[in-house]
């Protein structure tokens, strides 16, 4: 028989995993049994690395011994022989949480909201402590007869994610149920463990892991684009899945929120619908942090089926963007000023001409003059405009008139309303588009331009406007991006704007369908080449943690490009 530190004698194997084995053993001080996890060292180390290593589990695990919540399997001891590190923690008996799935299928959503509370609790204790978990999945929750739970390796995996003694830059857990931002080179923290449990709850609910996937990349791909979808239950249950799954970790549901939630009574219509199950449990593995894939890819280069009509379009409204008619007194009496200033100009524009002209016309004298200047007080809507692609309709001036000058227009200047987030995108420098449509040739049949203007709102979602599809409320202005053509016409392409199903987060597409998310309306038309005779610019699809937004910026204003639309008229 093997005694391990002279005192624990191995009776037989419980189970092994991703980051060493577990023991039954005999206590022969104390006379009881207990569960020995034997953790190898990490391959490669040697000398002071393998006593950095040894320090490193031996701190982790006291730490992990002072928890004291029943949902916390508790640490005993720890040992090292021959190298080796055993953890001795309090034996329990029993099927984890990914053995009841996978033998039951989903469960009851107030079996999940229970086992939900409890877990809770033991998270809440270890970081009241100064400890994240950094490994909560199903196979971690052990569940015991009517329903009581043990959350064990509490310290484990912070014990072997030191870069000096792995990979540099690793991350232990198990990637199915690892947060979005450790993917991005952040640290394990309190959120990180709140977003596993939401991960985990998801699992028993639905019989299946929401991220994980055949190969770790897909399930990394899954966890930073896909937006896990409930099926199987609503209510208090789904809402608190769902807080504890949100993207931006600032903006996930807090141990508070997540306890207050899975503590409503459970409604009529939160049910288990279907029975089938997929249990998914990853073994705990290191991940390194990567990058996106930030290639741009042109409109073509992607699978979207190519645009067809709607069946039963909704009906488009071409009005005037509604941000631009309710502007701010401030604004208004500054444009009333301008007019005036205009107007009094032409006045004393023409008072001279009347004096200066003489009956005669003879030597020295003015010959009459015509003027160009724009009617006083006339209006544009401004952000749809017939383009001057023909000549005017005006009569011509006579070839022998001359002409005078008009002050020059004024810029629009553009006011982005407060509350934006600290960490939004911003326009580099020389990408904010003036207001006014660019000038077409003059051998191109007339055209009508709407704009395209980027919002966004506190709480981080964007939202691409045009007047026919104006933003949702609660979405303040940032700046206007170009033109897109009302009506379609040989090299263009439909624009879509979209709502991502289950999320607060909004997108562009040219897919009609919206990639299998809502359609919202028609933005207008795009280029899908860049046009000949007019400036253009190419329009982006971005993203950052707080989801998807437009962007004329090739670079994405420093963060991550998905692919190019195509070209918008500036």
């Amino acid at each position: 028989m093997r005694v391990v530190a002279g005192r624990y004698a191995v009776r037989d194997e419980l189970g092994r995993g991703g980051m060493g084995v577990v023991w039954r053993a005999d206590d022969q001080v104390i006379g009881r049994q207990v569960a020995l996890k034997e953790l190898p060292p990490p391959q490669g180390i040697s000398g002071k690395d393998r006593a950095v290593y040894l320090e490193r589990v031996l701190r982790e695990a006291r730490t992990a011994g002072r928890l004291n919540d029943p949902a916390v399997v508790t640490v005993f001891d720890v040992v090292t022989e021959n190298g080796t590190t055993f953890i001795v923690m309090e034996l329990v008996e029993a099927p984890t949480l990914a053995d009841v799935i996978a033998a039951e299928g989903p469960m009851r959503a107030d079996r999940v909201a229970s086992i939900g509370l409890q877990v809770l609790g033991a998270l809440q204790t270890a970081h009241a402590a100064g400890i994240v978990h950094r490994d909560v999945k199903p196979s971690n929750i052990m569940v015991l007869p009517g329903d009581r739970v043990k959350l064990a390796d509490f310290g484990i995996a912070r014990a072997m994610d030191d870069p000096n003694l792995t990979m540099t830059g690793g991350i232990m857990g198990s990637p199915g149920y690892m947060a979005p931002e450790l993917f991005a080179g952040s640290q394990p923290s309190p959120a990180t463990d709140l977003w596993a449990l939401g991960a985990t709850l998801f699992h028993a609910v639905e019989g299946r892991s929401p991220f994980s996937r055949e190969t770790t990349a897909a399930t990394m791909h899954a966890i930073m684009y896909d937006d896990p979808r409930l099926t199987r239950c609503e209510g208090p249950l789904a809402q608190a899945i769902m807080g504890l799954l949100a993207q931006p970790a600032e903006t996930r549901l807090t141990v508070a929120g997540a306890r207050e939630m899975l503590s409503r009574p459970v409604s009529d219509r939160t049910q288990v619908v279907d029975s089938s199950t997929q249990v998914v449990d990853a073994p705990t593995v290191q991940v390194h942090a990567v990058r996106r894939d930030t290639r741009p890819r042109e409109p073509w280069q992607e699978s979207y089926p190519e645009d067809v009509p709607l069946a039963t379009p909704a009906p488009v409204s071409w009005a005037e963007d509604p941000w631009e008619q309710q502007g701010s007194r401030k604004s208004g009496s500054r444009n009333r000023v301008l007019m005036l200033s205009g107007a009094a100009v032409v006045v004393v524009g023409a008072l001279l001409a009347v004096f200066l002209i003489s009956p005669g016309g003879g030597e020295g004298e003015a010959t009459p003059a015509s003027s160009n200047v724009a009617k006083a007080g006339a209006t544009e809507p401004p952000n749809e405009i017939a383009s001057p692609l023909m000549p005017s309709s005006a009569p011509p001036s006579s070839s022998s008139s001359s002409t005078v000058s008009s002050a020059p227009p004024v810029s629009t200047v553009t006011v982005t309303k407060p509350g934006t987030p600290a960490k939004q995108p911003k326009p580099p420098a020389g990408q904010q588009p003036v207001g006014t449509p660019p000038p077409p040739p003059a051998d191109k049949p007339q055209r009508t331009l709407v704009q395209i203007t980027r919002y966004n709102h506190p709480a981080g979602p964007h939202f691409t406007a045009t007047p026919g599809v104006p933003a949702p409320a609660g979405f303040n202005r940032e700046f206007p991006m170009g033109w897109l053509v009302k009506d379609s016409e040989a090299g263009t392409k439909r624009l879509y704007a979209c709502h991502l199903k289950g999320s607060d987060d909004r997108m562009t597409s040219v897919d009609p369908g919206c990639e299998g998310h809502t359609q919202v309306g028609v933005l207008g038309y795009i280029f899908t080449s860049k046009p000949a005779g007019v400036n253009s610019r190419g329009l982006y699809r971005c993203t950052y943690s707080g989801g998807h937004y437009d962007s004329t910026d090739a670079k994405c204003e420093g963060y991550n490009p998905e692919f190019q639309f195509g070209w918008v008229l500036v």
